[in-house]
């Protein structure tokens, strides 16, 4: 082999590990979030590249004679690292939707800040969870965890074989029906708080129809809903953390 294949394949090799990794690296939790600049996301997916590169060398095809053969091999690279990392955005959001749930059960809704993973405007306290559970992210290791799975998803889908778009559904929606669910177990204390209060509002109405039943309650509710907040969200969080690295062993075997 001539010097000048050797650089070919070895370029052709590079751009093949890069389009999925720099896909996935694009939407990670705490790698693609929108506060971090795109120049350090990219420089972060290349030096990535370079380090899974010889591992997985061997897997790659050889390139291509045809440009639309290697048109067709990028975008099915590109779709499996977008599908990787989407699936860990969607497990990411269930914390901002049990946030959203607390929110409207202890009478904050109403709050809103800009969340720095979204860009968008949302609740305090579920900005707050998605923040808390990116930083326990890296804090318990877990970012090492995502990285590992990101190279596990070279034994699941083989470079240069497209993969099966009804089974990467599918398991996109069993990954979303599985973040409510999270969402749900997180803020079920607090739903369940939220109905005891709204049913003894409604009957202290009844009972005293003239009172101001929501200027009475609101205070108590408010002061009742953050002592709540202060000793389940850390349990909450660690259920989540849990969930999270459930999910990403799936890549790992």
């Amino acid at each position: 082999m001539s010097i000048e294949e050797f650089l070919t394949a070895s370029i052709f090799q590079f751009f093949m590990a890069f389009a999925r990794i720099g896909g996935a690296v694009a939407f990670l939790p705490g790698f693609g979030e929108g506060y971090v600049y795109a120049r350090a996301r990219l420089v972060f997916a290349l030096m990535l590249t370079l380090v899974l590169l010889p591992l997985i060398r061997d897997m790659i095809p050889v390139l291509p004679t045809q440009p639309a053969q290697l048109g067709l091999l990028l975008l099915g690279e590109i779709t499996i690292g977008v599908f990787f990392g989407l699936l860990c955005r969607v497990i990411l959001m269930a914390t901002l939707s049990a946030g959203m749930m607390i929110a409207l059960q202890i009478g904050i809704a109403n709050a809103l800040s800009t969340d720095p993973t979204t860009a968008q405007q949302g609740a305090v306290t579920g900005n707050f969870l998605i923040a808390a559970a990116v930083v326990l992210i890296f804090a318990t290791g877990l970012d090492h965890v995502t990285l590992r799975a990101l190279a596990g998803t070279y034994g699941l889908f083989p470079p240069g074989e497209m993969p099966n778009l009804g089974d990467m559904a599918n398991l996109f929606a069993r990954t979303a029906a599985d973040s409510f669910l999270v969402a749900i177990q997180m803020a079920a204390p607090f739903i369940v708080y939220g109905l005891v209060v709204q049913v003894g509002m409604g009957l202290l109405a009844r009972l005293m129809p003239t009172l101001q039943v929501f200027f009475v309650i609101m205070p108590l509710q408010l002061m009742v809903g953050f002592g709540l907040m202060a000793v389940l969200v850390p349990a909450s969080l660690i259920w989540f953390l849990e969930v999270y690295r459930v999910h990403l062993t799936a890549f790992l075997e």
